[in-house]
Order: structure tokens, then sequence, then C-alpha cells
């Protein structure tokens, strides 16, 4: 069985594309999808976190500004 890098499916060893994500199953891809992902958390910087605590920040700003009536 040969694992998808990408989605993790494990797909029959003559598969030359996932049976789940169709992403070729050659070395080169999967070592380029390898790559691309430890590049990407390379930085530790948890976008969805970050997005999370401006949405906060933002909505604890508005109410302030309602509850002053500045709005």
């Amino acid at each position: 069985m040969i694992r998808c890098e990408a989605c993790g499916t494990e797909n029959p060893p003559d598969a030359s594309f996932c049976v789940n994500c169709a992403r070729k199953l050659d070395p080169a891809t999967q070592e380029a999808v390898v790559r691309r992902r430890a590049e990407h958390t390379a930085t530790g910087v948890r976008w969805s976190a970050v997005l999370l605590a401006l949405f906060i920040a933002l909505v604890i700003v508005l109410v302030i500004l309602f509850a002053t009536h500045v709005i």
C-alpha cells in the first residue's frame, strides 16, 4: 500500500493517483507535499488562532463603543 502524503489515504501499490484526492503518487510529488507542509508549519503561526483573536478583539471594541453610545 502507498500512503498519500497529502490526505493520508492508503492506495493500492500499483496506483498512480490517490483514490481519495487524485494527487499524483510519484516520489517527486509526494516529496513536494511533505516539503510544503514543513515550510507551512515551520513558522509556527496558527492563522486560525490569529483570526479568531482579531475577531474577538473587534467584538470587544464594538461592545465598548455601543456601551458608551459612541456609535
